[in-house]
């Protein structure tokens, strides 16, 4: 039957080769009018290079599967075509099911198809096959289904219902308990990254050490350090019982020449003028290095009908559920409650917040939901409150407490909230915004709303006011007596160092300004340092006075209520998610408020301190014991690619704070969702980047996007974007930072707020995506911004177009490293 079935294979290699042929011209005819469509097939050519040069290939471009399916797919099919045929002749009569991991294109999905349609066409009954495609690409696997698969049943019809198959990114859930007695993992190329080999290993190992599956395929390219990692696992498999086998390229089945597929590389190469589409295909792959690990045991490890693979994930998919999302060891001790103050940092991603709910769970089951237990938990963002309250509602248990929203001025329920356990006359949990805490807990009176501008002109009018007093007419000093600088100064230094206004000013002239640096110079005593000090004594009076609205001067009002002792909250814990916008005066405020410090959890990243920059610092009370570190690492809901390419970035930022304990350089995590590497777009000016995002957007909306999220705030690139018809808004990062969006769009030409923070800002922005990040730069993009576009990882970047790439290093300038000196 072998020999037959061998033999009918071999009369088909015509029919595939044109089969592939077909699907390529039809993608070619349905894409060819796109505006990148030459500039990225060559691209994607380019980079197909990536694996015979010993680096990675991304597989995020839109065109990357039309490239591979030309080049590669014929090899993984001739590849795994033997293989498959032993293991279906084995197993006939028999339900097949094979879990591809890093499925591609669907090269197995096809050697079975191969197989099952020549059993029938050779009159026997082949097995029920059951196909899981299995890939982080949804460009790969989207061009099997759309236009691969539909190629092969036009040629193959003898596939029918007994030969089902599946197309997953990312991971796989069994929903209709699928029962199995023949599984097969097969890992195609899933060990191909170049970092976090060993990561995907444990995980992979842990998978089938999980269901034990009779078969094993691996299979990776024939790089030496590639081939030597498969080694390392063949020994451990060994040790587990498996028996090895190599898959030998003698093996091969099909040898003769790819017509159909070279005659349209040829076309192509000559018609896009694209050199690398002019080399021509073969059946034969000299990659690839494979192994076959097998239970050499007869019984079958799924007996049919009790056994089931419930779900199967190449990576971590992202988190839906709180309650089922698996905290890893380090997460695990950075939750337990020590009852010593905690301080828990990490990247961006790497599970901050979902720490902080876990430590909650852990000390209200620990205190068996005392009625007598009262927790804060509080940060900057209000959406992150929201956040946090719907997580422990996952996560504590449902009959024993009860949930109350604030309402706001309309009346309707806010983010901020109350948890109240059984017989408990308090709340037990609250839930609260950092700028609600003046008013909410402290009776301090609001006002109305805070109105930026109208501090900017008040510190305007009083700039010039000092001008005249003290009869300056140049320039001199405008790199201080401006309202940015008067602004922030305020906020952290009269405030955030707990200098004050009464009685402050030899405090002021003296004080060693904590991460302030000495751009502008502000030498102590000096004459720059009293006009300031000038300024910024009328900007508080004139505040407190006319009872001008500012978040800063509603802390100030708490700090002095506390401090007074005429407010007294006496809370059992508090917790601070992004703690790394706190001043050492917020700091003070939270240890007036506890009743022992010891009980005090902060989390964050010095890395994202947008308000404060290198200002920032933890800390401690004289109270405390010894603080305990927690330092997670890996981004696990930030792409890897991302990761990658921002990795010089988060580096800079660590330098420039020096040793500080509060940042952490981010590690690209392979077990991250899918996502791509962040995509430039150049447009002269923003209309023409909104019809570029378009573009942009059709193509990767294949990840499920639903909309774009622009920062920092630009109007009139939304509305440009919106008349496109895509769904789109705008925030600034101050507003977001701690939650994350699907698709961010980081507008370069916007001025910062803060420019001396222009490193945590756009790490901090750039860092809010979970799945694909536009760079989009114009003739606008702002100076500021040029060194950071220097610091992204060239090769993790995609260019969408031609006119980008060759406008983008114009935007780039080298950093030189720095630190951030306190004055003297």
């Amino acid at each position: 039957m072998k020999n037959q079935l061998t033999d009918w294979l071999k009369s088909e290699q015509q029919n595939i080769d044109k089969a592939i042929a077909s699907a390529g011209i039809k993608y070619y005819n349905e894409h060819k009018n796109e505006p990148n469509f030459q500039y990225d097939l060559k691209k994607c050519h380019i980079e197909s290079y990536n694996l015979i040069r010993g680096k990675d290939l991304c597989y995020d471009r839109p065109n990357t599967a039309f490239a591979y399916s030309l080049w590669y797919h014929p090899r993984r099919i001739n590849t795994f075509l033997s293989f498959f045929l032993d293991k279906v002749l084995e197993h006939q009569g028999q339900h097949i099911e094979v879990f591809d991991l890093g499925a591609g294109a669907g090269a197995i999905q096809w050697g079975l198809g191969l197989i099952y349609a020549g059993l029938k066409r050779l009159g026997k009954n082949p097995p029920r096959i059951t196909v899981i495609n299995i890939d982080t690409s949804p460009f790969m696997l989207n061009y099997n289904k759309e236009y691969l698969w539909k190629e092969f049943l036009k040629v193959y019809p003898e596939i029918d219902n007994n030969f089902i198959v599946e197309y997953e990114v990312n991971s796989w859930n069994n929903e209709r308990d699928l029962k199995t007695s023949n599984p097969i993992l097969a890992a195609s190329y899933l060990f191909d990254a170049s970092d976090n080999k060993a990561e995907i290993a444990n995980d992979f190992k842990s998978l089938v050490n999980k269901y034990k599956p009779n078969t094993v395929l691996l299979l990776t390219s024939s790089q030496p350090e590639k081939v030597q990692f498969l080694k390392e696992l063949e020994r451990e498999f060994k040790q587990q019982g498996y028996d090895t086998f190599n898959v030998l390229e003698s093996n091969l089945i099909f040898n003769q020449p790819l017509t159909h597929i070279n005659k349209i590389r040829t076309a192509l190469g000559t018609n896009l003028n694209i050199s690398e589409l002019q080399r021509g295909s073969s059946w034969t792959d000299r990659s690839h290095s494979g192994l076959v690990l097998k239970k050499p045991q007869s019984e079958i490890t799924f007996t049919f009908g009790t056994k089931s693979i419930g779900s199967l994930d190449i990576y971590n998919p992202p988190i839906t559920v709180r309650r089922e999302v698996t905290l890893n060891e380090k997460q695990k001790r950075a939750a337990k409650n020590t009852e010593t103050p905690s301080i828990i940092v990490g990247p961006a991603g790497c599970g901050k917040s979902i720490v902080i709910t876990e430590k909650i769970k852990n000390i209200v089951e620990e205190s068996n939901y005392s009625p007598d237990l009262k927790i804060l938990v509080t940060t900057f963002n209000k959406g992150l409150i929201g956040k946090l309250a719907e997580w422990l509602k996952d996560l504590l248990d449902p009959t024993k407490y009860s949930i109350r929203y604030d309402t706001n001025f309309h009346g309707f329920n806010d983010k901020s909230s109350h948890f109240t356990f059984k017989n408990s006359s308090h709340t037990n949990i609250r839930l609260l915004h950092f700028d609600m805490l003046p008013k909410l807990l402290g009776g301090v009176r609001y006002r109305g709303l805070v109105n930026h501008e109208q501090h900017f002109s008040l510190l305007r009018e009083i700039i010039e006011k000092v001008k005249r007093e003290e009869k300056i007419n140049n320039d001199r000093f405008d790199n201080i007596l401006n309202p940015d600088f008067l602004f922030e100064e305020y906020h952290r230094v009269i405030y955030g160092l707990q200098v004050g206004i009464t009685k402050g000013e030899e405090t002021y002239l003296n004080l060693t300004r904590k991460g302030r640096g000495n751009n502008p110079s502000l030498q102590k005593n000096s004459e720059r340092r009293k006009l300031a000090w000038k300024c910024l004594t009328e900007y508080a009076q004139r505040m407190h006075n006319e009872g001008i609205q500012s978040f800063t001067l509603r802390r100030q009002y708490l700090y002095s209520k506390l401090k007074s002792g005429e407010v007294k909250p006496n809370y059992d814990y508090i917790l601070v998610d992004e703690f790394q916008d706190c001043t050492e005066a917020d700091f003070e405020i939270f240890y007036s408020m506890i009743k022992d410090p010891n009980n005090f959890t902060i989390a964050g990243d010095l890395a994202q301190s947008i308000h404060l920059g290198t200002a920032a610092r933890i800390p401690r009370d004289e109270r405390m014991t010894r603080r305990q570190f927690y330092r997670l690492d890996g981004s696990y809901r930030l792409p890897v690619r991302i990761s990658e390419c921002i990795k010089q970035l988060s580096t800079a930022i660590v330098e420039r704070f020096g040793n500080d304990e509060g940042v952490t350089d981010i590690t690209p995590y392979k077990g991250s969702p899918p996502g791509s590497r962040p995509i430039v777009v150049y447009g002269e000016t923003y209309i023409e980047v909104a019809e570029k995002v378009k573009e942009v957007f059709k193509h990767y909306k294949i990840y499920d996007l639903e909309r774009v999220t622009i920062l920092e705030k630009d109007v009139e690139l939304q509305r440009e974007i919106v008349k496109k018809g895509l769904i789109a808004e705008t925030d600034t990062i101050l507003s977001l930072k701690g939650l994350e969006k699907e698709c961010v769009l980081w507008s370069t030409r916007i001025p910062l707020e803060f420019e001396k923070e222009v490193f945590e800002f756009a790490y901090t922005i750039v860092t809010r995506t979970s799945c694909i990040l536009i760079v989009a730069i114009t003739d606008k993009t702002q100076n500021v911004y040029k060194k950071i576009l220097g610091l992204l990882n060239s090769e993790r970047l995609i260019m969408w177009d031609r006119e980008t790439e060759q406008k983008f290093a114009t935007f780039c300038e080298e950093y030189e490293p720095e630190t951030i000196e306190d004055e003297d």
